[in-house]
């Protein structure tokens, strides 16, 4: 028995070595065999002139309700109304019942009118559950990427477009499309899916949302992640590198995806936000409001440090006893499942510890109307997350009217809290003390000083807007739409 079992171990690196090849010879049989379909679709087409160039937006998660879905539509929209001859198809994982009122859901939600005459069909993705990190509690990020490869593959089997354009940070699929598929690429990266601030947390052994304690407490286990981060870094430049055109949300972004796609020709064109709304509200002389309400406007995601907010607010009470009847800080936010509600009870639980619950309030799932509503009675706008790509919670606080305090690092620091015409547009803090201090000096701030601060911030959102980013998008991968229609593929 003793001397099968060590027979049976001694076979295993064959076993192991065998099944690896078998793989590798599977994936690439199938992806000969989708080149060859893709490229006989377009050269059949080509020869019955029926040729009408296919845009495609790798985009599972189309129908949600959040900025990145913001910029997908924007960009469509843009481009469908410069080529509006083409067609245009969006790679998703959502129901084709869903997707057949699409037109609706984006008016209502992104007030974005995608016009009827526009061409726009969906390619469904049964394999888009690949893409959830909670699939996969270790390795995350390279088994997450392997699975939008083999959601790639779906989506370019089932339909070959000319041009390709990922709008979801999904870098793995476009050597797929490029390489397998002969397609045009193009990328519109909201954040790099490795940094090198992730690299040095993991490098200086600090705990952090992607560095758990165990791990951070630990040589070996750092040595180890660091050899891991380092190796997917550079697989993630390998892909970045098969992308054309490369645009980006902000200065930050822009400086990671040069470093790790080693690519210098990277546009950054800020997504679109919703401002008209907020711009349309009415802001009312702090002097009249019996209190001072802080809002913080996010998902409640661990990146948006939130226990940040609460000990800040906690810092400052202790040291204005006197503002402990006045100050109330407001959470808006939506709770997407039931991580969303635990993180929601823990907050609540932070904020009874640090004897400021009757200071905070909760305001789950809002309307939007109701944001405006709180907004409106609002007087200081709060940002916590380290190190945001961008932050358009900020430009929402921004263009509703608030003092916004951001954190001073990221997309705020960096693009969004600009002075603008000499004026002051925001403060920018980095733990609960500079918080507390930026909190304390708007208050005492008068009307007028905190009035001059509003207008250049809501001034300076003009940047924002979803005709910037239009203009700027279709300007950037124009380019790509130079198809020679004789070209024999």
């Amino acid at each position: 028995m003793r001397s099968s079992i060590m027979n049976l171990l001694a076979r295993l690196p064959m076993y192991f070595a065998t099944a690896v090849a078998v793989f590798i010879a599977s994936t690439l049989v199938t992806c000969v065999v989708i080149a060859v379909r893709a490229r006989r679709r377009k050269r059949t087409a080509r020869k019955n002139n029926e040729f009408r160039p296919i845009i495609g937006f790798f985009h599972p998660y189309c129908l949600s309700g959040g900025g990145g879905e913001r910029v997908l539509w924007a960009a469509l929209n843009g481009l469908g109304k410069r080529y509006p001859e083409n067609e245009y198809v969006i790679y998703t994982g959502d129901s084709p019942e869903a997707c057949m009122s699409f037109r609706s859901h984006v008016m209502e939600r992104f007030h974005i009118d995608i016009p009827s005459g526009l061409h726009v069909n969906f390619v469904h993705l049964s394999t888009r559950s690949l893409l959830e990190g909670r699939r996969y509690p270790v390795l995350t990020m390279i088994l997450q990427s392997v699975g939008s490869c083999i959601v790639g593959l779906e989506g370019l089997w089932k339909l070959c477009p000319d041009v390709f354009i990922d709008t979801t940070g999904h870098a793995f699929t476009l050597p797929i499309f490029r390489f397998i598929g002969g397609c045009r690429t193009a990328a519109y990266v909201h954040y790099p899916t490795i940094s090198t601030d992730m690299l040095s947390r993991v490098q200086q052994r600090k705990e952090a949302v992607n560095n758990s304690f165990v791990v951070s407490r630990s040589a070996f286990l750092s040595s180890l992640k660091v050899f891991y981060y380092r190796f997917f870094a550079f697989l993630y430049g390998l892909a970045g590198k098969c992308c054309e055109v490369v645009t980006v949300n902000s200065t930050w972004t822009a400086g990671h995806i040069r470093d790790i796609w080693c690519s210098q020709n990277v546009t950054i064109i800020y997504p679109p936000c919703n401002v008209t709304e907020f711009l349309s509200i009415q802001v009312w002389p702090d002097s009249w409001k019996q209190k001072i309400i802080i809002v913080s406007i996010g998902q409640f995601r661990p990146e948006k440090d939130h226990p940040l907010q609460l000990r800040s607010l906690r810092t400052l009470l202790a040291r204005r006893r006197d503002l402990r009847s006045r100050v109330e800080l407001h959470f808006v936010g939506s709770c997407r499942n039931a991580e969303d509600e635990a993180r929601v009870e823990k907050l609540r639980e932070l904020a009874a510890k640090l004897d400021i619950s009757k200071n905070i309030v909760f305001h789950l799932n809002a309307p939007f109307k109701e944001l405006l509503n709180i907004c409106q009675h609002g007087t200081i706008g709060l940002h916590s997350m380290w190190n945001e790509h961008f932050g358009i919670g900020v430009v929402e606080c921004m263009a509703a009217g608030l003092v916004t305090v951001a954190h001073n690092s990221g997309g705020p620091k960096a693009d969004i809290l600009k002075d603008w015409e000499g004026e002051k547009t925001g403060f920018l803090a980095d733990d609960e003390y500079t918080y507390s201090l930026a909190i304390e000096n708007v208050i005492r701030c008068n009307d007028f000083q905190k009035d001059a601060i509003r207008t250049a911030a809501r001034s300076s959102v003009s940047r924002f807007t979803d005709e910037v980013f239009m203009t700027d998008f279709v300007s950037a991968v124009s380019a790509l739409f130079v198809l020679d229609h004789s070209e024999k593929l």
